[in-house]
């Protein structure tokens, strides 16, 4: 999906000073930041007279693995951590002549703008003030709106599929439109068609550990499970410039690290059938409950690496592992209108148009009156008409007439995923930090076999194998400037076949020649569409596309004066590679018509056994890769005048070109005058029309200021103020 640019903030009084003040940044020759999880702590530091205290050392500790930044007062008495990882941390303040200040328990979320003021007493350093923080701090530093979720919500709080995402609906203004009982890991599709705040359903933006997931359809390509999430901050309305690339919300998700001391967990969900009651129609038609059990189970565990008289991770190499397996079984019931034995041999002397109506009529369509008798002379039926209506079932009762429902079946259809996920935490140095992490999912989703043939209409297979991949840097350049580079990676193939997946069509009686040039692999059992009987063959497509994007940014963050800067640049590069083919071994369609006006006997089975569909056609398709380039930079200022006013500043500039194919194979339309490509083997005839394709994939360089060929610019400026009292 191409960036809504119709969301566009922009505030037309921006004041003499604030030009001036941006203008001043510099920050115009520096590659700055896209979105990022990372939170701030600032604050003022003042005596009990409430006079500022300049040049005095303020020390950030992160309770859970000891890592500490350090940085001293401006001339305002005032102090500003930047690009924090979301944690609960210790602030300790010194300075000659006052005692040692600590405060702990201050809880920084995911992009979370902490105010931490700080008032110290007279006396040695030797003597200290401790407090311990009670209640969290109001984020008075920021105007961005959200709700935040955070692992206790998400692992105590009922949550059937285990979607991490689909606790959104605890935040105001959020509409989940999808089907309810798409919320497993393997519904990424049925579980991102959610609005958030009047958005469009599927326009939200998805982050992992500051990396974008989101695919070219708007879809979260992995549901991370419970166990391995920190915490979801869900956004709307109101946030900073250096959120983007979403036409309504963003999920900004935080995988959990280990600390120093070792965490794990275990979890385990059962279901059993004998614990649940029938389907209604399954009960009322005699069918018995069909086995449909459920057995989920996750583990994680993470703290520092240890490695005995080896290697001691304590302060500075940490990881955090999870996995999360289930089988789920699911029941279907339907009711099938099939043939009886005698019409799949040709018989239809017993078969009626309706129920108590006259004798069901079939025309031989060489004399164009009925067969004899109602029956088709063997020596008339073909080997692939009576080899495709052999693979139908016997009904369990005799039907009412010909088309009636005569059979009812429950099936059992087993889905089953897993996911692993790990991430690894390294402190190089006091002025380096590392962060990795991984997610690898695998799922496969079964469509209904009912007769175990291969001629099942809707024996689908969708297999999905996903690789997300966030790796972060943090440098602290100085006590009041840090630079975060970051690189994700995210792959999302999807395989969609049939049950009958190489399926050779020559056991129909197909001729061999040509059943020789369809490859195995895309092989399947042929679509055949009837209109008075059930249908067979898969009615879906075979088709495979990966998913894929490269996703890099740079941040920089400076604290001068009161000004909290930050600014950043971001870079993506979104790919969906594959083929979609419809009626691989060919699409078949026959029609009871009593008029003849689609129909050749008027009995869309006796025209199955005779050879004769009314349309039939079998498609080819060759690979395409559909690529999307993406880019933005943004500048944000949080100004805090005081400590009861901050004001919020900030600007994003965003271009997403148009979809362009990597062979220039994009079909935009098709010339009914151009000659075709096979008019010089058809002597004698003027064949015409040819496919159109696009032109001008690559831009040209541009020497005029102009867009190039099949390129699309898009300006996004907007300016938010937040007015906190």
């Amino acid at each position: 999906m191409l960036l809504d640019s119709r969301k566009i903030r922009c505030s037309r009084e921006l004041t003499r000073t604030a030009g001036a003040m941006l203008l001043a940044m510099g920050f115009a020759a520096l590659p700055l930041l896209a979105q990022s999880y990372y939170g701030v702590v600032r604050g003022l530091v003042v005596d009990q007279n409430s006079g500022v205290l300049v040049s005095a050392k303020v020390t950030l500790i992160n309770e859970g693995t000891a890592e500490q930044r350090a940085t001293t007062t401006s001339g305002n008495g005032e102090y500003v951590f930047n690009e924090v990882i979301p944690a609960t941390y210790t602030v300790v303040c010194e300075t000659p002549g006052f005692k040692r200040f600590e405060r702990k328990g201050i809880v920084v979320a995911t992009q979370g703008q902490v105010t931490a003021d700080l008032k110290l007493e007279v006396g040695q350093v030797t003597e200290s003030v401790n407090v311990e923080e009670l209640a969290p701090l109001v984020e008075s530093a920021n105007a961005s709106q959200g709700q935040l979720l955070d692992n206790q919500k998400l692992v105590d709080l009922p949550n059937l599929g285990r979607n991490p995402f689909m606790m959104s609906k605890l935040s105001q203004n959020i509409v989940l439109v999808g089907p309810p009982a798409y919320n497993r890991m393997e519904d990424q599709s049925g579980s991102s068609m959610i609005s958030i705040a009047g958005g469009p359903v599927r326009g939200n933006n998805y982050l992992l550990d500051g990396i974008p997931i989101t695919d070219a359809n708007n879809r979260a390509i992995i549901i991370p499970m419970l166990e391995s999430v920190q915490e979801v901050k869900i956004q709307a309305n109101t946030y900073d410039a250096e959120m983007a690339r979403t036409g309504g919300g963003m999920f900004n998700t935080l995988m959990k690290s280990g600390t120093n001391a070792y965490h794990g967990s275990l979890y385990g969900h059962l279901r059993r059938t004998d614990w649940d009651a029938n389907a209604f129609f399954s009960n009322a038609a005699g069918i018995p409950i069909t086995d449909q059990p459920n057995t989920t189970w996750a583990a994680s565990f993470g703290g520092r690496i240890w490695i005995p008289k080896v290697y001691d991770g304590k302060n500075k190499t940490f990881f955090y592992l999870g996995v999360e397996h289930y089988d789920d079984w699911s029941s279907d019931s339907a009711n099938f209108n099939l043939p009886t034995a005698a019409e799949r041999s040709g018989d239809f002397s017993k078969s009626f148009a309706s129920a108590g109506g006259p004798l069901l009529k079939v025309i031989d369509p060489l004399s164009g009156n009925p067969f004899p008798g109602n029956i088709i002379p063997t020596s008339r039926i073909t080997a692939v008409g009576a080899g495709i209506a052999a693979t139908y079932p016997n009904p369990a009762t005799a039907p009412a007439y010909f088309g009636a429902n005569d059979l009812a079946l429950s099936s059992s259809l087993k889905a089953r995923a897993v996911q692993y996920t790990s991430k690894l935490d390294e402190d190089f140095a006091r002025w380096w930090r590392l962060s990795l992490s991984y997610l690898r999912y695998y799922s496969l989703e079964p469509g209904d076999t009912w007769f175990n043939q291969p001629s099942t209409q809707s024996g689908w297979r969708l297999q999905r194998r996903v690789d997300a991949t966030q790796l972060n840097n943090i440098f602290t350049i100085n006590p009041t400037t840090v630079l975060a580079v970051r690189y994700g990676f995210n792959r999302f193939p999807n395989f969609d076949y049939n049950s009958s997946q190489g399926f050779n069509i020559a056991n129909l009686g197909f001729s061999k020649t040509y059943a020789s040039t369809i490859s195995p692999v895309v092989a399947e059992f042929p679509q055949i569409n009837m209109t008075s009987l059930y249908s067979l063959g898969d009615s879906g497509d075979w088709n495979y596309y990966d998913e894929a994007s490269h996703n890099f940014s740079v941040s920089v963050d400076k604290f001068v004066g009161r000004h909290s800067l930050r600014g950043g640049f971001d870079y993506r590069k979104l790919a969906t590679s594959g083929a979609g083919i419809n009626c691989t071994t060919g699409c078949y369609t026959f029609n009871t018509n009593s008029s003849l006006a689609n129909s050749n006997s008027g009995v869309d089975l006796a025209d199955l056994l005779l050879g004769l569909p009314f349309e039939r056609n079998a498609d080819t398709s060759q690979t395409l890769t559909d690529r999307i380039p993406y880019y933005a930079w943004f500048l944000q200022d949080n100004i805090r005048f005081t400590s009861k006013l901050t004001v919020n500043l900030g600007i994003r500039w965003e271009h997403e070109g148009g979809v362009r194919e990597a062979k220039n194979g994009l079909l935009v339309g098709f010339n009914t005058t151009a000659t075709n490509a096979i008019a010089s083997q058809v002597p004698g005839l003027s064949l015409k029309g040819a496919a159109q394709y696009a032109v001008g994939h690559r831009r040209e360089p541009e020497r005029d200021g102009d867009p190039g060929p099949g390129d699309t610019r898009i300006g996004v400026f907007h300016v938010n103020v937040g007015l906190l009292f």
